[in-house]
């Protein structure tokens, strides 16, 4: 991870970039960070674009120094954009190379430099008059209007993005020490999915091995107990194990009634064993 530029250390007037430059000081900021093809070997020092570097031997660098700072493009997603030092490694240039790029939003193409898209001068484009239209209002999703259709590509606060498009969802990585877990999640299950299989490819591979191992053991158990039913069906009724079921319990009402129930049948036989042994002869009779 580069080190980022802390917000403490910037001078918000030296480092602030107008939206709005005009063709001579943007020419001019291109010249100054101009790409040098074939800079030779600069071990003893030498000259790039103007500027002398010398051979850092005797100077020691006790802390490091901010490679990059944090940005937000057009649409919303967050960046970093790499630093420029000089030789001395005591100013940098804000990423003022970057901050200068521009975005098209006839096309929807950038980084680009100037005023003028080069798709759109390429093809002619009737939309925005080969990007030359500078007097029609765009009115942008953070209720913003600019007027023509190029606009930058970067923005160093998240407050002046034009389109504050919503990336992060719930769905978080499956894995434990991804970044996107939390509040930076994926908005789909197949936008989770694609992340793991580049980023994690192995450990993605290794996860849905355990989840089909998993669901093929469900699916074993699952058979078993088929089998067993199956089995069960083609036993004849008579032998097959009759469940036991459980006395339903009684209320303490019902189990004062049956007891009041049971004691009448009691007091009842034990009337018609007193009447019996009494008149025998009449049972006899009967009997006969």
């Amino acid at each position: 991870m580069v080190k980022l530029l802390d917000p403490t250390e910037i001078d918000p007037i030296t480092e602030q970039v107008e939206e709005v430059m005009d063709a001579a000081e943007e020419a001019m900021a291109r010249k100054q960070f101009a790409y040098t093809p074939n800079p030779g070997d600069l071990s003893d020092g030498g000259t790039v674009n103007g500027v002398r570097v010398r051979p850092n031997k005797d100077k020691t660098i006790t802390t490091g120094r901010p490679a990059a700072r944090r940005a937000w493009m057009w649409n919303g997603t967050e960046s970093v954009l790499p630093l420029a030092w000089n030789p001395e490694g005591t100013r940098h240039d804000g990423a003022r190379h970057y901050l200068l790029k521009r975005f098209c939003l006839c096309c929807h193409s950038g980084g680009f430099f100037g005023r003028r898209c080069l798709n759109c001068v390429k093809s002619n484009c009737d939309r925005c008059a080969a990007s030359t239209d500078t007097t029609t209002v765009q009115h942008l999703d953070s209720g913003k209007q600019v007027k023509g259709w190029i606009i930058p590509c970067f923005y160093l606060r998240k407050e002046d993005v034009p389109f504050q498009a919503r990336f992060y969802g719930a769905v978080d990585c499956f894995l434990a020490f991804c970044v996107r877990r939390g509040g930076k999640g994926f908005l789909t299950e197949q936008d989770m999915r694609m992340h793991a299989e580049t980023r994690h490819r192995l450990e993605y591979k290794a996860h849905m091995d355990t989840l089909a191992g998993n669901k093929t053991d469900q699916v074993d158990r699952l058979q078993r107990l088929v089998d067993e039913l199956m089995a069960r069906q083609s036993i004849p009724p008579a032998l097959q194990p009759v469940a036991v079921q459980a006395a339903p319990q009684q209320t303490p009402a019902q189990q004062r009634m049956a007891k009041a129930r049971a004691a009448k049948k009691r007091v009842a036989a034990g009337s018609a064993a007193q009447l019996g042994a009494l008149h025998p002869l009449e049972h006899t009779k009967d009997k006969e």
